[in-house]
């Protein structure tokens, strides 16, 4: 997840991005060792001043099934990433203009889980977002990918 979330601060550096993505792990065939193995990434996306790491394990499968599940599931944190952003902005831009006569607003809703190693999101019972439908999706399957490496 560090490397992950290296690669994506470089990007966000070297770009001047507002968004950017760090992927890393083992496509296969070879090069798993005791903890790390075969089909296993971490990706971390940087949106703003929110980042969002996570890693999934996508089994043994060869190099491009493995290639192609990991770019779709950089895209779906991405989307993630980006719903999370805009709820904060929403609950932020709510706060500032509530009228408080003590002149402080509740910031707790304002710090949601920064990094996040495992295991999926929890939502909110809200309308659905763009990165629940896409999770429905298999990306892979709908890009015409080029088998070169």
């Amino acid at each position: 997840h560090e490397v992950a979330i290296q690669m994506a601060q470089g990007a966000k550096f070297q770009s001047d991005s507002n968004v950017s993505i760090g992927i890393t792990g083992i496509a296969g065939p070879g090069g798993s060792t005791g903890n790390k193995e075969v089909g296993r990434v971490h990706v971390a996306v940087i949106a703003g001043d929110y980042f969002l790491s996570r890693r999934m394990d996508f089994g043994d499968n060869d190099r491009l099934d493995n290639k192609r599940s990991f770019a779709a599931f950089a895209l779906r944190l991405t989307l993630e990433a980006l719903d999370r952003v805009d709820e904060n902005e929403a609950v932020m831009e709510e706060a500032l203009n509530k009228d408080a006569s003590d002149g402080s607003f509740d910031t707790s809703q304002l710090d949601p889980s920064s990094e996040e190693w495992e295991g999926s999101l929890e939502w909110q019972k809200s309308p659905r977002t763009v990165a629940e439908d896409i999770g429905k999706v298999d990306l892979a399957s709908l890009t015409d990918w080029d088998a070169k490496e």
